[in-house]
């Protein structure tokens, strides 16, 4: 009798066990989700769907566990640090990620991971109070789990243990497929319908929106199934994206064909960022706003994976880059019959791409080539590494210039590197002390050495626009060129974002995205155009001014259509518009929106983000003249 008791005792004490290791993997997704970085909106007990996910997770880790034999406990425990650290490193990966880009990543994404190894350093910087204390926790609950370890209650043995455990992994990975059935669909029409969980679940575009809702235990599944799934794609999705575009009608304007004939040369600014543009850092740009046509509100929201490839893709195709997060390199085959410089290359122009890096970063090279450019000139192939960084060596190196000018008409797209990242990356590679050498006067000038070395870089930007305009002159080119220039992003390398906001002007990572943008030609009459503008906007902007035949197959909005109000939009569903903005990761409205402009709002950005990731997918150009 004593025997039993004691079998029984032994028997709850591994129940609590088991049930303690559970709560220690809910505790351990908690934690993560509830870090102000990773920007969980819902309430942990009151919002069931993530804790409902957490609990069956946390029941199938505790199985994969508790059923390894007592006697083999160098196995359990080693199993036991492998499953947890994976995780855990995974938490950790995600929260320093997510402060630095205000993003969760996706496998997909790591396909950039060599391409950002030169940042590694900056990601050391994030090592702070606020990181050691979620490493803490984390380690916290590690130990206490490690000391839960448990054993299927002690009577259970063989069969009966395997029953049991297979009755607890079914129910579980049962609930786990069914819970995403119970989400209640949105209407099929009305505000809110882009914030319902099941239409989040099923388009599984915004990662951040997807952890808060579904938790990171769900996210990492879900996220690895939509990985190896191989995409299929309906006739009814290439009728959808066919009748929007014959509904989306580019009309003639007074802007329309002024530019025809003449050279341009389109110049995406690197890390160029607002408060950057003034009299004492970037005067040379200060003068061509002011004699050209500027755009002060033009905002440069990240889509995709990769900021400035994502920003160059949108000028030059008018689409973005795919809101999932799938590289850009596996769009690498697909046609682009309308980009910039194919439309260009029809008009007799010769298309060339210019940029400091070798044209396998980012494989940029065959992205261009597929894109429609004839060349990609690497400046890395005409000077030294350090030299080739300041973005002047476009006009003080003879024969980059001599390409650069080379054939007319020509259609040149150039990507600036000297503002390229902050003393947050590896000096050698942000060469911030180089250009700090060369303008001392930026040294102490914002009691940061973040800022002083950013705008010191940004001269060097500034420097490439004066001689640009010089050695125009000088060759007689400068009457029948063009310039159009825009910032790729705001500079999110830099750590002191609450500095950085302050200098912008912003609350928030939205605002924080407005960039320069401006047109500038000799003799154009000058003009500040104060509407919202977005990236997308540019690519049907340009075709106006240059009277070129893009079929209407683009997402934005020539900026000169007077019928075009202005708006910018985020891939989290967020927009901003001259009567306020919605906020997508804190889910509110700013400023005074009517509830019929909430709905027309929310509707457009879900069809746009719908019908951009729908022409990647399909190829829609491919076949586009047989179908029209």
């Amino acid at each position: 009798m004593g025997q039993k008791i004691k079998l029984w005792k032994n028997s709850i004490r591994d129940i609590i066990k088991c049930i303690g290791l559970v709560l220690c993997f809910m505790i351990m997704e908690m934690v993560f989700r509830i870090q102000p970085e990773i920007g969980v909106r819902y309430v942990l007990v009151t919002d069931k769907v993530p804790v409902l996910f957490d609990f069956f997770y946390g029941i199938i880790f505790m199985i994969l566990i508790a059923v390894i034999p007592a006697k083999w406990k160098k196995l359990k425990r080693g199993t036991y640090i492998v499953f947890y650290t994976f995780l855990g490193f995974f938490m950790l990966s995600q929260y320093i990620y997510c402060r630095i880009f205000d993003r969760i990543y996706g496998l997909k994404t790591l396909q950039y991971v060599g391409e950002g190894s030169d940042f590694a350093a900056m990601v050391f910087s994030y090592f702070d109070r606020s990181f050691f204390m979620f490493l803490l926790m984390l380690i916290l609950i590690g130990v206490i789990g490690w000391f839960l370890l448990p054993d299927f209650p002690f009577p259970l043995s063989g069969w009966k243990k395997a029953v049991i455990a297979a009755l607890l992994s079914t129910g579980s990975i049962a609930g786990i497929l069914l819970l995403p059935c119970l989400l209640k669909a949105p209407p099929e029409s009305g505000k809110g319908a882009y914030w319902f969980k099941k239409t989040v679940y099923e388009e599984w575009t915004d990662n951040k929106r997807a952890v808060s809702m579904f938790g990171a235990y769900e996210f990492l599944f879900r996220d690895c199934y939509l990985f190896l799934q191989k995409t299929e794609v309906s006739e009814e999705d290439v009728a959808y994206v066919t009748e929007y575009f014959s509904e989306n009608i580019q009309t003639e304007n007074h802007m329309t064909s002024i530019l025809e004939g003449k050279n341009l040369i389109l110049v995406l600014m690197e890390s160029i960022d607002d408060w950057l543009v003034n009299e004492e850092t970037m005067p040379t740009i200060c003068k061509m706003m002011e004699e050209g046509i500027q755009f002060t509100n033009m905002y440069t929201p990240i889509f995709g994976s990769a900021a400035t490839l994502n920003s160059e893709f949108c000028s030059y195709t008018g689409l973005t880059a795919p809101a999932d997060g799938t590289p850009l390199v596996y769009y690498t085959n697909l046609h682009y019959p309308y980009s910039l410089p194919n439309l260009f290359r029809g008009s007799g122009y010769i298309a060339r791409s210019f940029h400091y890096n070798l044209g396998e970063f980012y494989n940029r090279q065959n992205i261009h080539a597929s894109i429609g450019f004839e060349e990609y000139v690497s400046y890395l192939n005409y000077e030294e590494d350090k030299i080739a960084q300041h973005d002047n060596i476009l006009t003080e190196n003879e024969e980059l210039y001599q390409k650069l000018t080379e054939n007319t008409p020509f259609f040149d797209f150039v990507i600036t590197f000297s503002a390229h990242s902050t003393i947050g990356a590896t000096k050698s590679y942000s060469h911030a002390d180089e250009a700090l050498e060369l303008y001392p006067e930026y040294l102490g000038k914002y009691d940061s050495e973040e800022m002083d070395s950013i705008s010191a870089k940004a001269r060097l930007t500034d420097d490439m626009f004066a001689g640009l305009l010089e050695r125009l002159k000088e060759d007689d080119f400068l009457k029948d060129t063009v310039i159009i220039a825009y910032g790729d992003h705001y500079d999110y390398t830099i750590l002191d974002q609450n500095y950085l906001k302050e200098l912008s002007n912003a609350e928030n990572v939205y605002e924080l995205s407005k960039t320069p943008f401006f047109i500038w030609s000799e003799g154009i009459e000058a003009q500040k155009i104060t509407k919202v503008v977005n990236t997308t906007d540019i690519y049907p902007t340009i075709c106006n001014l240059f009277g070129l035949d893009n079929q209407n197959c683009f997402i934005g909005n020539d900026i000169f259509d007077e019928t075009y109000q202005g708006y910018a939009y985020w891939q989290d569903g967020s927009y901003i518009i001259s009567e306020g903005a919605f906020y997508g990761s804190k889910g509110s409205y700013i400023g005074e929106i009517e509830d019929k402009k909430k709905e027309e709002m929310e509707k457009l950005v879900s069809e746009k983000l719908k019908i951009n990731q729908l022409v990647l997918e399909t190829d829609y150009f491919r076949d586009f003249e047989k179908r029209n």
